[in-house]
């Protein structure tokens, strides 16, 4: 008998299925295989529904108790009056100045007489303002005074193209928040729950890709302490980036024990190897070490 006729009596389906099987399995083996990639692709930032939706509520209801005093007038007044000019006083770096420290006057002002709730819920209001502008809901005549520059900073940091929103809408209303907070001369983040920091530094750092590598690590540094989901990854990513491959093999290696998986595994990979190549050999410890102890204020 001829050992090799058993082979002439397969079919060609068979032989077909038999050489797919082979080729997937060849498939699976390749990514197994631990292999070198480049990490260079960053998480999405998501948010929490919950802790989303109870900022919204607490919004509403802040800004519903908004004060009328005589200073929350006067507070609101300047504000409009700052965000109506504000490309000038972007031009005029002490005309800004000059501004944002009355605007902080009457917020001290208005603190005292009714207290720090009475501050947060103008700032509420405002936010309440934001979103009638955007729904083309307020008076042409007051929508500069609301909106000022911030339609440019939205574009420049990806939030929105061509009027359309990229970003989930509480990153918008986030960045609002922080752009009263910055006039008003106060941090950014001032009075932030944790998914506005969640929302306001994750989007900073993992998609407003118009900023200094060096801002956007910071971004994250924030991001993180706040509890930002993949966040030891995106520092990871960023560090790899910005060529400081200590940093970005001790993130990675973190983020790969706290949830392994192929692509983090070849992401350290990858890392190793840039480092390994790199002229100096494991770069970018004192860059690393003065990004974690500047924290320099962002403002997109």
């Amino acid at each position: 008998m001829n050992p090799r006729a058993p082979w002439r009596a397969l079919s060609p389906e068979f032989a077909l299925y038999a050489l797919l099987a082979l080729s997937s399995g060849c498939a699976l083996l390749l990514l197994i295989i631990p292999r070198p990639i480049a990490p260079v692709e960053l998480p999405i930032l998501t948010l929490p529904a919950a802790e989303v939706a109870q900022v919204m509520r607490e919004d509403s209801r802040r800004a519903a108790a908004a004060p009328h005093s005589d200073i929350a007038r006067e507070l609101m007044q300047r504000y409009h009056q700052f965000g109506a000019n504000e490309v000038v006083a972007m031009e005029d770096v002490r005309l800004g100045t000059q501004r944002r420290r009355l605007l902080h006057h009457l917020y001290e002002r208005l603190v005292a007489a009714d207290g720090a709730a009475a501050a947060l819920a103008l700032r509420a209001k405002a936010l309440g303002e934001l979103e009638a502008a955007l729904d083309a809901r307020l008076p042409e005549a007051q929508v500069e005074g609301v909106m000022g520059v911030f339609a440019n900073v939205l574009t420049e940091h990806r939030v929105t193209r061509h009027g359309e929103e990229l970003a989930p809408h509480f990153v918008l209303r986030t960045l609002y928040k922080a752009r009263w907070n910055r006039l008003l001369d106060l941090p950014a983040d001032f009075s932030f729950e944790r998914v506005e920091r969640l929302a306001y530094f994750g989007w900073l750092g993992l998609h407003a890709d118009n900023l200094s590598l060096t801002l956007r690590r910071q971004a994250l540094i924030e991001y993180a302490a706040a509890g930002g989901s993949q966040a030891s990854e995106a520092q990871g990513v960023l560090a790899f980036l910005d060529h400081d491959y200590a940093t970005a093999i001790s993130q990675l290696e973190r983020a790969y024990a706290a949830a392994s998986s192929l692509r983090l595994r070849n992401y350290l990979r990858g890392a190793q190897v840039a480092a390994a190549a790199s002229p100096d050999g494991v770069s970018g410890d004192d860059r690393a070490s003065s990004i974690g102890a500047s924290h320099r204020p962002i403002r997109p």
